[in-house]
């Protein structure tokens, strides 16, 4: 049976649960495809990127100041 690393805590039957970077091979097999495709799960043998993607530069929006005209 295939091995899974969990990337969100599962719980699945029966009576089981697992925590994010546990390694399950007990998972019901019809639930493997959808775990997958949500990101719930990956095969453990996936290797992690040797280089770490590059941290997003934080986005800063222009605000116009409100200006409250009087009505005189």
């Amino acid at each position: 049976m295939a091995a899974y690393r969990v990337l969100v805590g599962l719980n699945y039957p029966p009576d089981r649960r697992a925590e994010p970077g546990d390694t399950v091979e007990d998972l019901p097999g019809k639930s493997i495809k959808w775990l997958t495709e949500q990101g719930y799960i990956e095969p453990a043998g996936k290797s992690t990127p040797s280089k770490p993607s590059p941290t997003p530069k934080p986005t800063v929006a222009a605000v116009e100041p409100i200006v409250e005209e009087d009505d005189e």
